[in-house]
């Protein structure tokens, strides 16, 4: 926890340095889940960068782009947050200093992820049957995990970067969830189910703006 506050700390005095570069933009796939996500990078030399994400989810149920209907009594999901990703990148192709077009980076987050959930739950009799009784249930919590990236960046002009990729986030959680734990989505991570065997991948796609300086 304090090194995730120290890097949070060294950005906001990086992107007041003078000879820092900095860009913004919006992160698309997080969307589809009802969530929007504001990206930002600090970069004083090609080969490396600082990252700075904020975000919130809106009240989503979505359960991942595979959607395995297991029933576990639980029904109308609903997920509400913010979170925040503090981290770095590395763009191998640009550490000797040389600009190119197009390139390709490595990353790793720290993830501050709150969350808020809601659902309606049946109870289970003591036959192994669902009632037809459905009790309001919810769960709360804030928790910060790891998350790596892989993609590439494009310069479409002198001001604007095209971006895509992928995250992996590694979600550590105690057990209060609401039902199954891969129906569950986390803000900042997507859903365990939008991948059937890894789990909490997410997609990158943003059109960011470069400031000059």
């Amino acid at each position: 926890m304090r090194l995730f506050f120290l890097t949070l700390f060294f950005l906001a005095s990086a992107s007041c340095h003078a000879q820092w570069k900095t860009s913004i933009g919006i992160n698309i796939p997080p969307i589809i889940a009802k969530s929007a996500e504001i990206s930002s990078e600090f970069s004083r030399h090609p080969g490396y960068s600082l990252n700075l994400n904020l975000g919130n989810t809106f009240k989503t149920g979505h359960t991942g782009l595979i959607n395995y209907k297991v029933y576990d009594g639980v029904s109308k999901r609903r997920t509400s947050g913010t979170f925040l990703k503090a981290g770095a990148r590395l763009y191998p192709t640009l550490i000797s200093g040389k600009q190119k077009k197009n390139y390709f980076f490595i990353g790793a987050y720290f993830i501050l992820s709150q969350y808020r959930q809601t659902a309606l739950q049946r109870e289970l009799s003591e036959d192994l049957e669902f009632s037809d009784t459905y009790t309001p249930i919810s769960r709360k919590g804030t928790i910060v995990f790891p998350a790596a990236t892989i993609g590439f960046q494009h310069n479409l002009t002198k001001f604007l970067i095209l971006e895509w990729g992928v995250q992996k986030s590694f979600v550590l959680r105690e057990n209060n969830y609401l039902g199954r734990r891969d129906r569950n989505y986390q803000p900042g991570a997507g859903s365990a189910q939008s991948d059937p065997f890894i789990g909490y991948f997410q997609g990158i796609l943003s059109l960011k703006y470069k400031f000059s300086k």
